[in-house]
């Protein structure tokens, strides 16, 4: 049988069981190996949904406490005006609510600045992957001339010259001055400080592990319809799975815009592999209310644009002549296709959405 016709029959299965034999509800509250199976468009399971737990990371109060002070200090930029706290807002899971990220001398970027969670987990970092770890990514927004347009070089001189920086230096590594590596470590000990903001998912997530009947307790009809076509007809575990609720990987969605003025060639900035052109990391689902608008380029900001976006399959642009025999003309990637989700279907989708 066709893949995808046996996908849509095991959806139209998940979707239709429930109400000859058990509610939604009853299927719910069992523990989750007995949930209705994860139906998504990759041929190895999906990671089933869990709490983001910190992982374990030997660091001192006074380390973070170093780590605070130069997350929050303008003196990181060129100029004195920008710290990373003016892109990662403590109130907003550490992202801007802006459509694109606005760095030193007002200067806007090409992409949206994507909340800080769960550094532990993730195995590249930035919408094209260009760091691979969290200590790497912490140094380069320093460096660059749109977001603080200064140099590791100059901020280390500011810092360990500041008579304000001596005690906070000293009583987190016991030395009077700080290198790369240390001013890379105290920002990343700080950023693992971060909480995922309380929301009805996390606190249903949490419930699921020890009460499953509780935790589906905490969820609307709607709701929880939402979670199963989440995990089941609308596929969005191909890629948003497990604690992180994203699977780390890269994936072209149609909205690369090649060829044409907002043109963004994803993670080939990094690779330069043309196989990689118009590839963007999926970003996690994790405290999506407060990290609106989304996608790389800030283009949605809201639910059913987004739940419309993938219900169409993605976005599939035609070349144009110039480029009809172009071969790194980015094509949209195959677990992207056609959802046929009904209007009922996805408004319960949102309603799940809206309590990530």
């Amino acid at each position: 049988m066709n893949k995808w016709l046996l996908l849509l029959t095991c959806s139209i299965f998940t979707t239709s069981a429930f109400t000859q034999e058990q509610s939604l509800r009853e299927l719910y509250a069992k523990p989750q190996h007995e949930w209705p199976t994860i139906i998504s468009s990759k041929d190895v399971p999906a990671a089933p949904l869990k709490p983001l737990k910190a992982k374990p990371f030997k660091q001192s109060d006074e380390i973070i406490a170093l780590g605070e002070k130069l997350f929050n200090d303008t003196r990181l930029s060129r100029d004195n005006t920008v710290s990373c706290a003016s892109c990662h807002e403590s109130r907003l899971a550490f992202s801007d609510r802006r459509k694109l990220a606005v760095g030193i001398d007002g200067q806007v970027g090409t992409r949206n600045t994507q909340a800080i969670i769960g550094v532990d987990h993730w195995q590249t970092f930035f919408w094209d992957g260009r760091a691979k770890t969290a200590a790497q990514q912490a140094l380069m927004p320093i460096e660059n001339p749109i977001e603080m347009g200064s140099s590791v070089e100059l901020v280390l001189n500011k810092v360990n010259s500041a008579e304000d920086y001596k005690n906070p230096i000293f009583n987190a590594f016991g030395k009077e001055a700080l290198n790369k590596e240390l001013l890379a470590l105290a920002l990343v000990a700080f950023e693992r400080t971060f909480d995922i903001p309380e929301s009805l998912f996390t606190r249903f997530i949490d419930k699921v592990q020890t009460n499953p009947s509780e935790a589906v307790a905490l969820l609307d009809d709607q709701q929880l319809e939402g979670l199963h076509l989440f995990r089941t007809k609308a596929r969005c575990m191909t890629c948003h799975e497990g604690a992180l609720l994203s699977d780390n990987e890269f994936h072209v969605t149609g909205l690369h815009f090649y060829g044409r003025k907002l043109q963004d060639l994803g993670r080939f900035d990094a690779t330069q592999d043309p196989a990689d052109i118009g590839k963007f990391r999926t970003p996690s689902l994790l405290a999506l209310q407060q990290s609106t608008p989304w996608m790389h380029h800030g283009g949605f900001q809201s639910l059913l644009g987004i739940v419309n976006f993938y219900n169409a399959g993605g976005a599939r642009p035609k070349p144009s002549k110039k480029f009809k025999d172009d071969p790194n003309y980015p094509q949209t990637t195959e677990l992207l296709h056609k959802l046929a989700l009904s209007k009922d279907e996805k408004n319960a989708l949102i309603a799940f959405l809206e309590t990530l």
